[in-house]
């Protein structure tokens, strides 16, 4: 065996062993207490720091900031990493130097604990099953819209420029294939405001200038200027005198005629003039009816029909206009007359059985038709009031949720067999999906998928303007009866006749006008020349008015307003293109990225917990996040056991250092390997710290030598080795 080098003497006495047990800070060790401590708040800062991200809205500036961006995934992983490097710390790293090598002999991790880091090491996995791919609203963006048709005052013209269109198109016109996205403000009234009345509310609706269904769908908020209608609608019981009818053969009525008029006076309704005013409408056969009531201060009498002539023109009566802060000099808004056909047994009923279950309709009048059995027809109807007022005003259109525009109609073909004949019948039927309650107001219209529209002036009503380029609503000249003084859409909505031998000059016939609601009406209104009174509607008016009565909230006045609505959005996309009033609005859209967060930029498990999206969310139905929940509980878990693992060494040892190997390694061997029986004797000291050995190893100046483990003898040995050759064993 070679002969073993001289042992340098120390450089100094060795200091006197000392009897008292040594501090904690000194069985724990300074090192190993910022490690563990340091490490543990590191790890517990970067759940803080996800847990920003995961429970971060749209409102804070910074989470939104790094969302909107994309960021979110590099700031899961990036902290991520480093939480990984703080779970290591608190694991052993051994090293194979000599001043190392007491470190072979440390095995003080559980089971329990090389788990939980196992785990740990996948955080970034585990985090980013939380992550999702989902709309957010990104920044605000200012762009030039066009809204609307200029109003102009000046010595030659006054109104809106714009061209008049084919009489009553836009109730002839098709459905259209979606439903453009629209905004709301509704504050709900008594459902039944007077006996035999019901109200759809104070319901305010605005378009969105864009042409495209996907622009409109991307939006999540829209500030500045916008055309705005006055979609409220009241219906009541009507009271009708001096009824007739006539009728061409037994299968229709072409036309009915008398006076009508209101039974329970409302303030917010303007009465007509007279009372009891005269009407003249089409109908035919089961189909329903809108007939129009005349109005004085937009046109003029004209029409003529063979045996009925018409009396003096006057005013139908209107809803009062949200948009008007006193009555209108002239008084403006609409009223329709609804009608409809029903059976009645005069002998067994006491009313039709319709009118037995909507109140808000009454009894017209009967027509006798011979050799139809023992029961009768008779025409109900209800008369409706509207405002008939559109205005431009400085809105805000919000939503919280993004959603493509729904289908507006279904067309579902049904056969049935004829009784007569025995021939096989096709008939159709329009059924409104998620359209139908769209169209239905109520006080939270996101949850229809409806924008809320909020006003950002000073509220909805303003003083009548004559000003160019003023808002509304505008003051009209009641000796003129140029149809340009109304609204686009509202004259979008009036029902009129336009005589084939009518001159430019010549004022228009407003009222005493009636659209039927059925496709098969277009053969009588060509063989009984119809056309100076009634008129071909389609057949999804009357299917939308039918379901919208049948729906379980259902009444005449929402149904009217839904056509309304439907017949004046048609009116606006198609004249979009042709406004000429442009302002600058601002947009914000949502924009698709990762993010952690709720849904659409809310804060997670709120009201749209539901829609959370995640590998998980399904689940647990959104309430928490399962990734961030997998990872503070095993982290949890590991500090509390390091926790007991300290608590218990201090608890149970008195003279042993947690951390230093050096000493452990000196409680059971003694080895020849130079300078180890030295060292060893100065880790065994009480005294000692985690720096006493290195120093030894430097004093002895072996600091270069290499020690490993090898097997022996079933067990195990060190080796010390020189430039790559065993040089003696222990």
């Amino acid at each position: 065996m070679e002969e073993k080098p001289p042992v340098k003497p120390f450089e100094e006495p060795a200091a006197p062993a000392s009897n008292a047990p040594p501090s904690i800070l000194n069985r724990v060790g300074t090192l190993a207490s910022l490690l563990f401590i340091g490490s543990s708040v590191f790890a517990i800062g970067c759940m803080g720091w996800f847990a920003f991200l995961w429970w971060g809205t749209i409102e804070n500036s910074v989470w939104h900031s790094i969302v909107i961006n994309d960021w979110a995934v590099r700031a899961i992983s990036l902290p991520s990493s480093v939480f990984r490097i703080a779970i290591s710390i608190q694991a052993v790293h051994t090293a194979p130097g000599f001043r190392d090598i007491a470190t072979l002999s440390v095995a003080s991790l559980t089971l329990l604990v090389l788990l939980t880091s196992s785990i740990l090491g996948f955080t970034s996995t585990i985090l980013l099953s939380d992550v999702a791919v989902q709309p957010i609203p990104s920044y605000a963006i200012d762009v030039t819209a066009t809204i609307d048709f200029p109003w102009t005052n000046d010595t030659q013209t006054q109104g809106f420029d714009y061209p008049l269109t084919r009489s009553n198109s836009y109730w002839k016109s098709t459905g259209p294939i979606i439903l453009p996205a629209f905004a709301e403000y509704f504050v709900k009234t008594e459902a039944r405001p007077a006996p035999d009345s019901v109200d759809t509310g104070v319901t305010l609706r605005a378009f969105l200038p864009f042409s495209s269904s996907d622009e409109r769908s991307r939006i999540q908020q829209y500030k500045g200027k916008a055309a705005v209608l006055d979609a409220r609608v009241v219906c009541q019981k009507p009271k009708t005198t001096n009824f007739k009818y006539d009728t061409e053969n037994i299968d229709a009525v072409t036309f009915i005629k008398g006076n009508i008029q209101q039974t329970q006076p409302m303030d917010a309704i303007y009465k007509s003039a007279p009372a009891a005013i005269p009407f003249f409408c089409g109908m035919y056969d089961t189909s329903i009816s809108i007939c129009q009531l005349p109005n004085s201060h937009i046109g003029e009498i004209g029409i003529k029909v063979e045996g009925f002539n018409f009396p003096a023109l006057n005013y139908g009566g209107g809803l009062k206009s949200e948009f008007a802060t006193t009555a209108r000099e002239a008084q403006l808004g609409g009223a329709y007359l609804v009608l409809n056909y029903t059976e009645w047994f005069p002998d067994g009923d006491e009313l039709p059985a319709f009118l037995q279950g909507n109140p808000e309709w009454g009894l017209i009048g009967e027509v006798p038709i011979p050799d139809i059995g023992d029961y009768s027809t008779v025409v109900v109807g209800t008369l409706c009031y509207t405002p008939l007022d559109v205005v431009d005003r400085d809105v805000e259109m919000t939503r919280l949720r993004n959603s493509p525009e729904v289908t507006f109609s279904d067309y579902e073909t049904v056969l049935f067999t004829n009784d007569n004949d025995g021939a096989t019948v096709s008939i159709g039927t329009y059924t409104f999906g998620q359209s139908l309650s769209q169209l239905l107001p109520s006080e939270n219209p996101e949850d229809r998928g409806v924008f809320n529209l909020t006003s950002l002036s000073s509220g909805w009503a303003h003083d009548e303007t004559t000003a160019t380029d003023s808002d509304g609503p505008w003051l009209l000249n009641p000796e003129l009866t140029d149809p340009k003084l109304l609204h686009f859409l509202v004259d979008a909505l009036t029902l009129r006749y336009d005589p084939p031998d009518k001159k430019a000059e010549d004022p228009l016939t407003y009222g005493n006008y009636s659209v039927v609601l059925e496709e098969m009406f277009v053969d009588t209104e060509v063989l009984d020349n119809t056309v100076p009174y009634a008129t071909t509607g389609r057949d999804w008016q009357r299917d939308l008015f039918n379901s919208v009565m049948n729906h379980p909230d259902g009444n005449a006045a929402l149904g009217l307003q839904a056509i309304l609505t439907v017949v004046a959005s048609n009116a606006y996309y198609d004249r979009l293109k042709q406004l000429t009033r442009r302002e600058k609005v601002s947009l914000v859209a949502f924009q698709n990225v990762s993010s952690p967060g709720g849904p659409y930029g809310t804060r997670r498990g709120g009201d749209l917990a539901q829609e959370q999206q995640g590998i998980f969310s399904a689940q647990v139905k959104g309430q928490f996040p399962v990734g961030y929940a997998i990872v503070a509980i095993v982290l949890g878990v590991q500090i509390v056991l390091a926790t007991i693992i300290l608590i218990r060494f201090l608890r149970e040892t008195s003279l042993t250092r947690i951390g230093d190997p050096w000493q452990a390694l000196a409680q059971v061997a003694s080895e020849e390997i130079d300078g180890m029986d030295a060292i060893l004797e100065v880790s065994k000291k009480m005294s000692s710290d985690r720096k006493a050995a290195a120093k030894e190893i430097e004093a002895l100046g072996v600091q270069d030598t290499r020690v490993g483990i090898e097997p022996y003898a079933g067990s195990a040995k060190l080796t010390q080795r020189r430039n790559g050759m065993t040089t003696q064993t222990a």
